[in-house]
């Protein structure tokens, strides 16, 4: 009789801690579905993971498009270890689950022969359990948890709700990356791949609004084609997205990496320069002037811009004024002869 007891018990225990998992999986699935950011979505997996599994220590490695695994956050490692942390498929217990596709759980990570470091005096446990994230079939990542808060090691149950975790968590990054990509694509010019009209200008209310916040140097610059209009009668349509893309590629190579390029409409194009003063901006619109008057194009014609520049300051206030005042120094540039570079003060 009290063998039969015993059982009841533990079964109704086991049934408890399955409905009490099942509600912590609902619970996260919801969380995870209600961001269609990556960052987000990353970030609230691996804390509601990191809880439920009552573990300090976790990390989310990424594939990468050089079939690398990246770790994209992390909890309880070391930023050094974060940052300088990659390894190709089959490389360590990270690798070599995303490499079978297989969750795994690891009783002594030190002594394990796939794990690669050694380092006990980062473990205060000697188990892991690891889990791939896939979605229709392919890898996405790879999800690491270890050091149970109580000193216990993880038992089986523990990777099997890992593993339900990892599976809906990544629908919910699937989803997340689509959408991003799709807002990405949203906001590039298809021909030239910079970026868009109405990207450029939410950017540049961004822009201004940092720099009226910090007191820093905001510039503009505009820039037209010369005669494009004739060279594209001349030589067709495809020379002329040619040249785009020429003009394009020349103005994107030449500009810094948290300078925003995009292209305004038509043969325009924009440059918005945080940090720029109006003498730095004016220097590097005729760095681009000068840049695109030595290319040479379809039947060895050349073709030249003409700059227009203008900073946020005292008299520039607003989005819409240093729009017009860049654009009316372009204008002032082709009224004067074109090719040329046109500022505030300048000649």
């Amino acid at each position: 009789m009290g063998m039969r007891s015993d059982s009841r018990e533990q079964a109704i225990d086991a049934l408890r801690r399955r409905n009490a998992d099942l509600e912590l999986l609902y619970e996260t699935v919801k969380d995870l579905n209600s961001t269609l950011s990556v960052d987000r979505v990353l970030q609230r997996l691996l804390d509601r993971t990191l809880e439920h599994l009552e573990a300090e220590i976790g990390s989310i490695l990424l594939l990468g498009d050089d079939d690398q695994l990246r770790v994209m956050v992390a909890k309880g490692l070391p930023p050094e270890v974060v940052e300088r942390t990659q390894m190709k498929i089959g490389e360590g217990i990270s690798g070599h689950v995303a490499l079978h596709g297989q969750p795994l759980i690891v009783e002594d990570v030190e002594a394990h022969p796939i794990f690669r470091r050694r380092n006990r005096e980062r473990y205060y446990t000697s188990t892991l359990i690891s889990a791939p994230l896939i979605r229709n079939g392919a890898l996405l990542g790879v999800i690491n948890i270890n050091n149970k808060t109580n000193r216990e090691p993880f038992e089986p149950h523990d990777l099997r709700l890992l593993e339900a975790i990892a599976a809906h968590a990544s629908v919910a990054l699937g989803n997340a990356r689509k959408y991003e990509d799709t807002l990405r694509l949203s906001q590039i010019d298809a021909l030239t791949g910079l970026a868009n009209h109405g990207y450029f200008y939410k950017t540049l209310d961004r822009e201004i609004e940092r720099s009226r916040r910090y007191e820093r140097g905001l510039s503009l610059v505009m820039i037209d084609i010369d005669y494009f209009k004739q060279y594209n009668d001349r030589h067709g349509h495809r020379a002329g997205d040619q040249a785009l893309v020429a003009v394009a590629r020349i103005i994107g190579d030449r500009s810094r990496a948290h300078d925003i390029v995009a292209r305004y409409g038509g043969e325009e194009f924009s440059v918005i320069l945080p940090e720029t003063t109006l003498d730095g901006a004016h220097a590097f619109g005729d760095k681009l002037r000068t840049a695109i008057e030595g290319i040479s194009l379809d039947g060895g014609e050349s073709l030249t811009i003409s700059v227009g520049v203008a900073s946020f300051g005292i008299n520039i206030t607003a989005t819409s004024q240093l729009v017009d005042a860049a654009d009316a120094e372009l204008y002032r540039a082709k009224s004067l002869g074109r090719n040329r570079t046109c500022s505030p003060g300048s000649s």
